[in-house]
C-alpha cells in the first residue's frame, strides 16, 4: 500500500510539474502545443516516477 501511495504521489508531482512548466511558457507557445503533448508529458513523467518507486530495494 505504501508503494501505491508513493506512486500516486509521484504522478501528482509530475502533473503539477508539467502545469508549472506550461504556466512559465509564453501564451503563443502554449496555444500551439496540442493537448496530446501535455497529456503525454504527464503520463511519461508519472510512469518514470512510478517505476522509480516500484523498484525492489537492494
Amino acid at each position: 500500500m505504501d508503494r501505491l501511495l508513493r506512486a500516486a504521489g509521484w504522478c501528482g508531482l509530475a502533473f503539477l510539474l508539467v502545469l508549472g512548466l506550461l504556466a512559465a511558457l509564453p501564451r503563443a507557445v502554449r496555444n500551439e502545443l496540442p493537448d496530446a503533448v501535455i497529456g503525454g508529458a504527464v503520463i511519461v513523467l508519472g510512469a518514470l516516477g512510478a517505476r522509480r518507486v516500484a523498484r525492489r530495494p537492494r
